[in-house]
């Protein structure tokens, strides 16, 4: 088992002949435990420092393994106490969260499909359904009558919008009563930019996520790139960078894969407080090595698929977007009246502006001249 972390599992991966040493154990001390690597017992990375942690020794029961967004250790979270660093966690399918027995093995464990469904598949919402029409059987409810309770429900229209509403007496006239149509128009208005200001704000923020996928798309590539032409691991530590460190140090992390190895550089990044030059970032190990065996399809695969997800969000709220705005537009202005306002197109009759006319070419003027000639 593993997290989403980029770094593979601390094992070895070196082929050696079965005659020599082929059952050398990995010497490396993980955890905050400090023992070997036991493929019996589920580990997890740090998304900051990528180091290797028992679930078990970090209070972290390991069916939720599954849901761990960005795992960050003890160790970075008591070293780092002014970013304010802690674990996070994708949302749990509702039917896993709706068992009887959450915690247990049987209820599922799988994050939901985000902003798409609450559950993690199809699968999990026809078993929650079928649950709550058993629970409504065990509560009196008889199954055959259920179609005929519900089959004339109807889609909810409305939305209740609490509003403060102050009482003024005046010695003015009352104004005209407003109509029930104007009313109910209001109403929708304001519902719709309700959901407008929800729904520009939600894609505001995942442009800003998208921003930062496309700065690790470009790190990784120069990354990749500098390992060929160095000829050694090239893993690059600020692959791992949080929001925080992107706002602060992502262009200038870009900067460094365009300055020449040749000069040096006088160039520093501070990170938590800590003065560190640009070459202390990259893994300078022989080209296969152990510890970031095969980061770069990994984290390619991984930049790939966050991208793609974001995209298809982005492309999801601005349809939305635009058809909340189609609906304002249709009811602040209907068409019935856009096409009683609309203003009458200039016609051949009409008389010339400003008491001058335009000449006309192959026209009536040409043709009547060449009867005069004649």
């Amino acid at each position: 088992s593993r997290s989403r972390s980029a770094s593979v599992m601390p094992v070895d991966t070196k082929e050696e002949p079965e005659d020599e040493d082929s059952d050398r154990e990995d010497d490396k001390l993980y955890c905050v435990c400090k023992t070997r690597y036991d493929e019996d017992r589920v580990m997890i990375a740090c998304d900051r420092c990528d180091e290797w942690y028992h679930t078990q020794c970090v209070s972290m029961p390991d069916l939720e393994v599954d849901l761990v967004d960005q795992f960050i250790c003890p160790v970075c979270m008591q070293s780092n106490p002014h970013l304010h660093l802690q674990t996070t966690y994708k949302r749990r399918c509702f039917f896993g969260l709706k068992h009887t027995d959450p915690s247990s093995s049987n209820a599922c464990h799988k994050p939901s499909r985000g902003a798409f469904s609450k559950y993690c598949s199809d699968e999990c919402g026809i078993k929650y359904m079928q649950m709550r029409i058993s629970q409504w059987e065990r509560s009196g409810g008889k199954r055959d009558k259920l179609w005929e309770s519900v089959k004339n429900a109807e889609k909810r229209e409305g939305v209740v919008v609490c509003a403060d509403v102050k009482m003024e007496i005046d010695s003015k006239p009352s104004p005209a009563p407003i109509s029930a149509q104007k009313r109910r128009a209001d109403r929708e208005v304001a519902c719709l930019n309700t959901r407008l200001e929800n729904v520009v704000r939600e894609r505001e923020m995942m442009k800003r996520e998208m921003d930062m996928v496309v700065w690790r798309e470009k790190l990784v590539k120069l990354a990749c790139e500098r390992a060929e032409q160095e000829d050694e691991c090239g893993w690059d530590q600020r692959l791992c960078f949080g929001e925080e460190e992107w706002d602060d140090f992502g262009a200038e992390v870009l900067e460094s894969y365009e300055e020449k190895t040749e000069e040096p550089s006088d160039d520093v990044m501070q990170v938590d407080g800590v003065t560190t030059s640009h070459g202390e970032w990259w893994c300078t190990g022989k080209k296969k090595c152990e510890r970031h065996a095969g980061w770069q399809k990994l984290r390619v695969a991984e930049v790939a698929f966050d991208k793609e997800t974001k995209e298809t969000i982005l492309s999801a709220l601005t349809t939305r977007e635009r058809e909340i705005r189609k609906g304002i537009e249709d009811i602040l202005y209907p068409p019935s009246t856009n096409a009683s306002q609309a203003p009458s197109k200039p016609s051949l009759a009409d008389p010339p502006i400003n008491g001058t006319s335009k000449p006309r070419i192959n026209g009536e003027a040409v043709e009547k001249g060449k009867k005069k000639k004649s």
